[in-house]
């Protein structure tokens, strides 16, 4: 546009100087000469020139009148197209930068504007918590329902979110299924908050006319005893996240300062537990499940033990959630299933009807290969179906649909299968009758308490009364006195086990004890 105004400049001085000076000064030469004029009085001759002059110079100030017309009529359509251009790119910044700080797929401000905001507030503010949520088991609507289903699943959370959360809060998506949020409330109500949330996950999603149930692990950091800034605080709040979904997912956890000097130590049980398996310091020990009305050998509970060449015998409580967290656990729970099956299996030599029961972590129960390992298992050991045990928690019921489906599956090659810890949970009874289960465990708390707390023992009758009815058999845990056994026996509880008839031990040391020739019977 710069240069066509210089352009036209240049023409506009052309023209006057052509029509206004030079052409009718010549025309006013040629009609001297030609007519052979010769005024005496000098006005004819300025007549003649201003002739000459209106001749040419009319036709050119009309047309330069015009231009300019036109030019201005150009310059204010060019200044309204200017101005649309600029409104265009002043709301394509406002979308870039509403872009820029939001999650495209739920509208939430994102993880760009969560630490810029949470920066900002951290240098600002003397009390501020922080939720870090993760969905459990996503990945599980992603491959059975597909990605599409599973963003609708995400922006389903999102409103579920918004609505759990009281004013003085803002949501934030993290990322992939994770989601932050930030509360400016005191920090005694962060667990109010996060109680809020997990309660509101109670309800089911609907997705394309199907219903979902999901759950949500909760960690949660405060400013300032947690962290200064919003890389610590964000970070300290994953870390108690993951302490939440290591205890079976849908609660909330509170960072501790102890567990970040427990980090060492844990990284180098997660190097050594990598060689456990390669180096055979892995072993198991086999505790009798005992049949209460006749004493008889019912089975054996496998459980998993740790030689550390330096540290000794490590418990499992110890490094089971390591393994867990490293995804050593689908390993170490393959390397057990197999060890067990062929260890009973050689005991089925002398008594075939020896059952085994096998503890099932989370990560297992939510592989998708779980059930095809379990038949390759049986393949491979040559292990009755029908004498297996499979171990679970009631904390690992919380995706009913999920949960059934994978039983289910299992249960189809004779498996049969058992809540391990059962009245310490969560578990809705109305939902325990919709679960194909095959027996209940009585936690041990339940049994220790029995002869020395009385309404122990209501509540235990009470857990019996319902097994049976739902036609589950029911095994008690942790007995250690004659007389819980007798009580146990007495309000219908088939089977037990305990040191009352055995720690667990070595497979040679029960060999010896039990001798495998007979059924022993338990004095």
């Amino acid at each position: 546009m710069e240069l066509t105004t210089k352009r036209y400049k240049y023409k506009r001085i052309f023209l006057l100087i052509t029509f206004v000076v030079i052409l009718p000064f010549l025309f006013e030469e040629f009609i001297i000469q030609f007519y052979h004029l010769d005024f005496e009085n000098k006005t004819f001759y300025d007549l003649l020139n201003t002739g000459a002059l209106l001749l040419f110079a009319f036709p050119v100030f009309f047309y330069l009148i015009r231009k300019t017309d036109q030019t201005a009529f150009y310059l204010e359509q060019q200044h309204e197209v200017n101005k649309k251009i600029q409104h265009k790119l002043e709301l394509s910044n406002i979308e870039l930068a509403y872009n820029a700080n939001h999650d495209f797929l739920t509208g939430l401000p994102n993880r760009y504007q969560l630490f810029n905001l949470l920066d900002k507030m951290a240098s600002e503010r003397t009390e501020l918590a922080v939720l870090f949520i993760d969905l459990d088991r996503f990945k599980s609507i992603n491959d059975t329902m597909g990605h599409l289903s599973g963003d609708q699943f995400i922006k389903l959370v999102s409103i579920r979110l918004k609505q759990a959360t009281p004013l003085g809060t803002q949501v934030f998506r993290h990322g992939g299924d994770e989601f932050v949020i930030l509360s400016e409330l005191p920090n005694y109500r962060s667990i109010e908050i996060a109680e809020g949330v997990l309660e509101s996950f109670k309800k089911p999603f609907n997705i394309h006319n199907t219903t979902l149930y999901a759950s949500a692990s909760i960690g949660i950091s405060h400013l300032p005893d947690h962290g200064a800034d919003a890389v610590t605080l964000i970070k300290n709040a994953d870390r108690a996240m993951y302490q939440a979904k290591e205890q079976g997912g849908s609660m909330y956890t509170i960072y501790s300062l102890l567990s970040q000097n427990d980090e060492h130590k844990q990284l180098m049980l997660e190097n050594d537990l990598r060689d456990a398996l390669e180096t055979d310091q892995l072993l198991l020990h086999y505790q009798p499940v005992i049949d209460l009305e006749t004493g008889l050998l019912k089975s054996f509970e496998a459980l998993v033990r740790w030689k550390h060449p330096k540290l000794g015998l490590v418990s499992p409580a110890e490094f089971i959630p390591v393994a867990e967290r490293s995804m050593l656990i689908n390993d170490i729970g393959t390397w057990v299933l197999e060890t067990a099956c062929r260890q009973v299996k050689e005991w089925h030599a002398v008594n075939s009807d020896i059952g085994l029961a096998v503890n099932v972590s989370i990560r297992q129960f939510r592989n998708p290969q779980f059930p095809d390992l379990v038949k390759d298992v049986l393949e491979i050991t040559e292990y009755p179906a029908h004498l297996l045990i499979l171990e679970i928690t009631e904390s690992m019921m919380q995706d009913d649909w999920e949960s059934i489906r994978i039983i289910d599956e299992i249960r189809t090659l004779g498996v049969k299968w058992a809540i391990d810890d059962f009245g310490t949970g969560y578990s809705s009874l109305s939902k325990l009758a919709f679960l194909p289960i095959d027996y209940l465990k009585i936690d041990r708390s339940f049994t220790m308490e029995m002869l020395t707390h009385p309404p122990m023992q209501s509540i235990v009758q009470t857990i019996i009364d319902m097994g049976r009815n739902l036609d589950m058999e029911l095994i008690a845990e942790g007995i250690e006195e004659a007389g819980q056994s007798l009580l146990l026996q007495h309000y219908g509880c088939q089977f037990g086990q305990g040191y009352l008839f055995s720690k667990p031990l070595p497979a040679e040391e029960i060999e010896q004890a039990y001798c495998l020739t007979t059924l022993m019977k338990v004095h």
